[in-house]
């Protein structure tokens, strides 16, 4: 790559990050083939979890442990299709927890469109577990990645006083390709 291109890729990287970490509580989830930017939603805190690199729950004391959201990236050596892969998850699902209810929760993001890294595809259902547990899943399609999204709540009541946190955050994604290499 040219002196000059590199120069260009990393202005507008940084001008990118510079406009996004000039918003309140803006964090990066990265992975080998993207990087999420996005906003934690109002009255919501990070919150310490083993295995998700971002994880948040409601800035309350009195609400469930069982209400949190998280975003998480998944690379494929290929294009992964955003319904392919939520039947893959719902199959799982349902051999996990046979009583499990699937639905579709049709929501409309005007940030995921067919543009850069984005392919514009993306799926949502919800689960309602037998303990009434309710959780939303989104999957983006990206061009080598899954981007997912993911507010679970101890039932119904408290998933819809949370829908609107959850679509905040995911109107705040910004998803680009990034290529990590080993020097």
């Amino acid at each position: 790559m040219k002196p000059e291109m590199k120069t260009i890729i990393t202005a507008l990287f940084l001008t990118l990050f510079c406009s996004l970490a000039s918003k309140a509580q803006t964090n990066m989830v990265y992975g080998e083939m993207h990087s999420i930017f996005l906003e934690t939603p109002k009255d919501w805190v990070r919150a310490t979890h083993q295995q998700l690199p971002y994880f948040i729950k409601p800035d309350k004391s009195d609400v469930s442990e069982d209400t949190y959201m998280y975003v998480y990236g998944l690379d494929y050596s290929f294009q992964p299709e955003a319904d392919e892969w939520i039947e893959a998850n719902n199959i799982s699902m349902v051999e996990a927890f046979p009583d499990i209810k699937i639905e579709s929760l049709n929501l409309k993001f005007d940030n995921i469109v067919n543009e850069g890294y984005l392919t514009g595809n993306y799926t949502i259902v919800t689960y309602e577990y037998p303990n009434k547990k309710k959780e939303a899943l989104l999957a983006i399609e990206c061009r080598n990645t899954i981007a997912t999204v993911v507010l679970a709540a101890k039932d119904a009541a408290e998933f819809d006083s949370y829908l609107n946190a959850f679509i905040e955050l995911v109107e705040s994604l910004k998803i680009l390709n990034t290529v990590l290499k080993e020097e």
